[in-house]
């Protein structure tokens, strides 16, 4: 029990600097969300924007696999933002001379992204670079079978800036000596604050949901713009606001195959499901055309309206499987589907397609010298990924495959109920689209960094 006690003691006073560091961080993050640009991807345009995968570093570096991950019995423990049901796994048992007491390990995330793309068409290309919050949760274990988690994720992101030059006269007949300059531009994004909890009745058995609060605007603008002061330019702008409540489920299932000889060697397989209803989301929409001088005057207004209407979000639903070795090797494999096809945008139909994505992922941590060799204790990661996009422009499908490799670098105390602190760093390297038909071929490499804290704040004292 003294053992317990010093414990106890050594990650109160670990808390406290590990508590400021907290706040400087978010602080950190704040401000690269703010300062992120708007050169996200031309497809943006599309849909609700270019989708995110709503993942945690660690989902991130696993090719973004996670509908059957949960954590184990030993530190350091991770959020999985792919599947509810994995938030009730936060609780480690330790055995003393009393019986079998626990310690509920709080474990905080918060990353950013980068992102470096360059797209292509025939004959030519472009480059941009941005980088922007990625995620923030929060997952506390309120018992042996009960955890909550709570944070804010990107669901969506719209940023481009497209130009095109034809050549007219003041007929519309095609002329050297007037030109007009045709802008599109869009930004913006959708997120979600959620809050979820999960409910395992025995321990391999787990049910989970989150609510989420859908918000954001995405706005599209049009101009064109006259290289000649006599003649008007026009500029139309679209702004659409979206707030609304949605849900998702989730459900795990792990069974045990034990090694006689080396409990260290025991296999887990790890069966896990989730489904996202679809939602018709709730959002204002407004439009705005007017005319203008050379000078960015406003001369005249031609539209102006305002309406509140539905954007239906079809159903998402998936499964996966994950296998361990002991707590060295861990492999996953995840398949999603949405039915994009049902997707509808105030009423209307835009002809998408129904998306599938296939990942794998690999995680491995040495643990043979844990206690005298750093790199015996960091997590090694692998993964990679196939989808279709949504998005058939022209009868040709969009394609989008990636690589992926991360690193997680334990700080502080090699103890492994002792961890103060992981740094996490993911790299996704990948190419979406196609030069076939006039279209564009994005070549991305992308980079996460994150950092995890444990702690456990909810542990009652005992004493002897």
């Amino acid at each position: 029990m003294h053992q317990l006690n010093d414990f106890s003691k050594t990650m109160n006073s670990a808390f406290q600097p590990l508590r400021a560091f907290l706040i400087i961080f978010c602080i950190c993050f704040t401000g690269a969300a703010y300062a992120q640009t708007t050169d996200i991807s031309p497809y943006s345009r599309y849909g609700i924007g270019d989708l995110q995968g709503q993942n945690s570093v660690l989902n991130f570096s696993m090719g973004g696999t996670g509908i059957a991950y949960h954590n184990d019995a030993s530190a350091p423990f991770f959020i999985n933002l792919k599947n509810p049901a994995s938030y009730a796994y936060g609780f480690i048992p330790i055995d003393d001379s009393t019986g079998t007491v626990g310690l509920k390990m709080v474990a905080f995330e918060a990353g950013i992204q980068e992102n470096i793309l360059n797209v292509s068409s025939i004959g030519q290309s472009a480059n941009s670079n941005n980088a922007y919050f990625s995620y923030a949760a929060l997952n506390i274990p309120v018992s042996r079978h009960v955890g909550l988690a709570m944070g804010i994720v990107p669901v969506s992101t719209e940023g481009y800036n497209i130009n095109t030059n034809p050549y007219i006269d003041s007929d519309g007949v095609p002329s050297k000596t007037t030109t007009v300059q045709n802008n599109y531009q869009g930004a913006g994004g959708i997120s979600k604050i959620f809050i979820g909890s999960a409910y395992a009745p025995w321990k391999n058995l787990s049910f989970g949901a989150n609510l989420s609060y859908l918000f954001g605007n995405l706005t599209n603008t049009e101009s064109v713009d006259f290289n000649n002061s006599n003649i008007f330019n026009t500029l139309k702008a679209e702004n659409v606001g979206v707030h609304s409540f949605v849900g998702d489920f989730g459900v795990m299932y792990t069974a045990t195959i034990k090694n006689k000889k080396d409990p260290q060697k025991d296999w887990f397989v790890t069966l896990g499901a989730t489904v996202a209803p679809a939602a018709n989301l709730t959002a204002n929409y407004n439009i705005l055309t007017v005319t203008q001088s050379a000078s960015g005057t406003n001369i005249d207004t031609l539209h102006d309206s305002g309406a509140v209407g539905k954007i239906r979000i079809p159903i998402m639903y998936g499964a996966g499987i994950t296998i361990k070795k002991g707590d060295q090797w861990t492999f996953s494999f995840d398949y999603t589907v949405q039915n994009w096809s049902q997707f509808s945008y105030f009423g209307v139909s835009e002809n998408l397609s129904n998306t599938t994505t296939y990942a794998a992922g690999i995680q491995y941590v040495p643990k043979k010298d844990y206690y005298r060799n750093y790199a015996q204790r960091i997590h090694y990661r692998f993964g990679y990924s196939y989808s279709t996009n949504y998005l058939d422009l022209y009868n040709t499908p969009l394609k989008d495959q990636s690589f992926t490799a991360g690193v997680g670098l334990p700080l502080g105390n090699p103890n492994p109920l002792q961890y103060p602190a992981v740094l996490n760093i993911a790299f996704r390297m990948g190419s979406m689209g196609t030069t076939t038909n006039n279209l564009l071929k994005q070549n991305y490499f992308q980079i996460m960094f994150g950092f995890t804290f444990d702690d456990h704040w909810f542990d009652k004292r005992k004493f002897n």
